[in-house]
């Protein structure tokens, strides 16, 4: 798969990447759509290099189709679409 990759200061790029595969039986895999490039991800780029290794993914707040889930997973199924929003929760009382 395709991702910006931080390869160090100022130098980020597009780079095949290898695919994500389910390692917990909590997990699922998400094809992404879209996804969002803020302030956030600015200051990392020119400021706060520092809290990046060569090779990190950037990106965040991302939309996408569920491709894959672990066989724990219940709330999602192959074709949902999501929003993974930037905030941490249950994902039942949001």
């Amino acid at each position: 798969m395709k991702a910006l990759v931080y390869h160090g200061k100022r130098d980020v790029r597009v780079d095949n990447v290898p695919d994500p595969t389910i390692q917990e039986a909590t997990n699922a895999i998400i094809r992404i759509t879209s996804t969002g490039l803020c302030g956030s991800d600015l200051h990392l780029y020119e400021v706060l290099g520092p809290f990046l290794d060569e090779g990190d993914i950037l990106g965040h707040e991302p939309m996408g189709i569920v491709e894959e889930t672990g066989s724990q997973v219940t709330n999602l199924r192959k074709g949902d679409r999501v929003v993974i929003p930037f905030q941490m929760s249950c994902g039942h009382c949001y």
